[in-house]
């Protein structure tokens, strides 16, 4: 109410859809007009807009495709109650994990920001290719997205504030990191079937072929291992190998 009292063109759905279907609206009506940048600012309460400009700087100054507003860097100052800190600690390295062994993306500090900037080519991107979930997972997704399309991403400091009401954020934080679990490990599945799958096959492949050997041959202690384990190495190898050649032939195309 606000925002349109003020002048500002305020677009609304006519009903609540979700916070990754308010994002998707949110690109596709600043890629219509051709917007350089877009600033995202979650209306928890929890981000200061007055750091805007700051985003938008840093954006011009790195070229990066998106700049993430990050709790945990440099001058940031944050009241995060410790549950959400371990919370958030677990995410963040298994997203950034993620997205450094399936993509080769840079470490990523604080992968749940909802305060982002995103330049014209990220925006044209995640209006037009971009599959989000209609729930908060969507950040997630983008960062997915933005990555197998090889987008830098940057970060910058910003003061997060959780002194808001209760209301403000009506998310079980259990719930939703579940949510974001089956969500990072079935993207890196699908999409990376070589490293996630094929890579770890190989390897098993090669080291129960390698102990079987051994053995046979009588070297040293290698006899002692059990024949059960060879063979349970040989077996996963084969099951890994085979479902990444599987997942692979049976992706979608991107053309």
């Amino acid at each position: 109410m606000r925002a349109a009292e003020a002048g500002a063109e305020v677009v609304r759905h006519e009903k609540n859809s979700g916070y990754g279907a308010a994002l998707g609206t949110l690109f596709e009506t600043a890629n219509e007009r051709d917007a350089d940048h877009l600033v995202v600012v979650d209306a928890d309460g929890q981000h200061d807009p007055a750091q805007v400009p700051g985003l938008v700087a840093t954006q011009r100054a790195s070229n990066a495709e998106i700049v993430i507003g990050s709790r945990f860097i440099g001058s940031s100052q944050s009241d995060t109650p410790l549950y959400r800190r371990i919370g958030l600690a677990v995410i963040n390295t298994l997203v950034g994990a993620s997205l450094r062994f399936g993509y080769s993306v840079q470490r990523i500090r604080d992968t749940q920001s909802g305060f982002r900037a995103y330049d014209a080519d990220a925006i044209e991107l995640l209006a037009e290719r971009a599959d989000l979930s209609d729930g908060m997972d969507a950040s997630v997704d983008i960062l997915f997205q933005a990555a197998q399309e090889g987008h830098e991403f940057v970060e910058a400091p910003v003061d997060v504030t959780y002194d808001v009401a209760d209301e403000a954020n009506t998310h079980n934080p259990v719930v939703h990191g579940a949510v974001l679990v089956r969500n990072v490990a079935g993207r890196v599945l699908s999409e990376r079937p070589g490293r996630s799958l094929g890579g770890p096959g190989v390897i098993c492949l090669g080291l129960g072929v390698t102990l079987g050997l051994a053995s046979s041959a009588g070297l040293g202690i290698v006899t002692a291992i059990p024949r059960l384990v060879v063979t349970l190495l040989i077996a996963l190898g084969i099951a890994l190998a085979g479902a990444a050649f599987t997942v692979g032939t049976r992706r979608p195309s991107r053309d």
